[in-house]
C-alpha cells in the first residue's frame, strides 16, 4: 500500500533547554510525554516514558519502564501518580515524582554538552543512565501537536533486571510531544522511527489525519546541522501488515527519497512488537531491522541496524 502524502512541508527550528520542560501554562488541557530509548551493545535496549495529562483538577502522570533482551521484552514497570506528587520544572528538563528526581537536563559548564541523568525504577527493575547528546535537536509542529527532537545521544550507566545490575553502553534518542486532549478527535494516530548510519541521522514520522492526506516527516542531521526533507520527494509503503487487538498494523514498510541532497531506499522490517492499550490509545512498539542505502552527496552507504520504532492508533 502506497501511503497519499500530501504538500505541507515539515519546519524545524532550534532548541534551547527550556523547550524540554513542563509546559504547563496557557492551555486548558493538553497532553505532554517525555520519550528516551536506547539501544546498548550487549543486546539490551530500553524505552523510558513520562507522560502527564494535564486536564484541570483531572491531572494524572503515568510513567514506564520497559526493559528488552534480543529485541524481546523482559520486564515492563508503570506508575500511576496523581498530579499533586508530580513536580516538573518550567524552565529545565526537571521531572520529580513524589519528591524523587527522575529526569534532569542540563548543559556542562565545562564541556557545554547536553546532558540528562535518568533515573526510574528501582534497584530490582530499573535504570539509572546518563544521556550525552551528540546532534543537534530540533523541535517543529505537526498534525498532531508540538515535536521536539534530539536524535542521537552516546548512553552510559546501569540497568537493573531481577536484582542484578548491568552495566550498559549505546546509543539514544528522545523526543518531547504536546498535543491538545481534542487531537484524537481529529487525527487517526503516528508512525515514527529512526535511521542512524555513521554520524548522522535519518528521522522519520507518518502522522494521519482522519480526512486529509497524510503527513510524512523525513529530518536528516549531520555536521551539527538539520535538513527538512520536501515531502514531494518522499514516498512510504507498507509492504506487509498483520491484525493485531483488532486493528490493522504495518510490520515491514518501506521508506525512499530521492532529490539533489539525499537518495534513501531502505526497508524497515519488525522483529518482534509488543502492545501497549490505555483508554483511547492502542499502541505498538516495535524492534525493526532497517536494511538498505543512503547515498548523500554522492557517497553512498549501506543501512542494516536495529532500531525502536513506534505506531500509535487512537480508539
Amino acid at each position: 500500500m502506497v501511503i497519499t502524502i500530501g504538500s505541507r512541508i515539515f519546519t524545524p527550528q532550534d532548541i534551547v533547554l527550556q523547550d524540554d520542560a513542563l509546559h504547563k501554562k496557557g492551555s486548558f488541557g493538553h497532553v505532554e510525554t517525555w520519550y528516551y530509548d536506547a539501544v546498548f551493545d550487549n543486546n539490551y535496549s530500553i524505552v523510558l516514558l513520562v507522560n502527564v495529562f494535564h486536564m484541570s483538577t483531572l491531572s494524572i502522570v503515568l510513567t514506564g519502564v520497559c526493559i528488552y533482551k534480543d529485541t524481546k521484552l523482559v520486564k515492563r514497570q508503570g506508575s500511576r501518580t496523581p498530579y499533586k506528587r508530580f513536580y516538573g520544572s518550567e524552565k529545565e528538563p526537571l521531572i520529580k515524582i513524589n519528591d524523587q528526581q527522575i529526569i534532569k537536563g542540563y548543559i556542562n559548564k565545562e564541556t557545554k554538552r547536553w546532558i540528562c541523568q535518568i533515573s526510574m525504577g528501582d534497584d530490582n527493575q530499573g535504570v539509572d543512565l546518563e544521556f550525552i547528546k551528540t546532534t543537534k535537536g530540533w523541535k517543529g509542529k505537526t498534525f498532531l501537536g508540538d515535536w521536539l527532537v534530539i536524535p542521537r545521544f552516546d548512553v552510559g550507566g546501569k540497568i537493573f533486571v531481577d536484582g542484578n545490575i548491568i552495566n550498559v553502553s549505546g546509543e539514544g534518542y528522545h523526543d518531547h510531544n504536546i498535543y491538545p486532549i481534542y487531537a484524537p478527535l481529529i487525527n487517526k494516530g503516528y508512525q515514527f522511527g529512526k535511521i542512524p548510519i555513521d554520524s548522522m541521522n535519518i528521522t522519520w514520522a507518518r502522522v494521519m489525519k482522519k480526512r486529509t492526506n497524510e503527513e510524512l516527516i523525513v529530518v536528516l542531521n549531520r555536521s551539527q546541522e538539520y535538513i527538512s526533507i520536501n515531502p514531494r520527494d518522499i514516498s512510504f509503503t507498507i509492504e506487509k501488515h498483520i491484525r493485531d487487538h483488532g486493528k490493522i498494523i504495518p510490520t515491514m514498510w518501506c521508506l525512499n527519497v530521492d532529490n539533489d541532497l539525499l537518495h534513501l531506499d531502505v526497508k524497515m522490517e519488525s522483529i518482534n512488537f509488543h502492545y501497549i492499550g490505555v483508554p483511547t490509545v492502542n499502541y505498538w512498539r516495535h524492534h525493526v531491522r532497517n536494511t538498505g542505502e543512503i547515498q548523500i552527496d554522492s557517497v553512498s552507504r549501506k543501512v542494516d541496524t536495529i532500531e525502536i520504532s513506534e505506531y500509535l492508533r487512537f480508539f
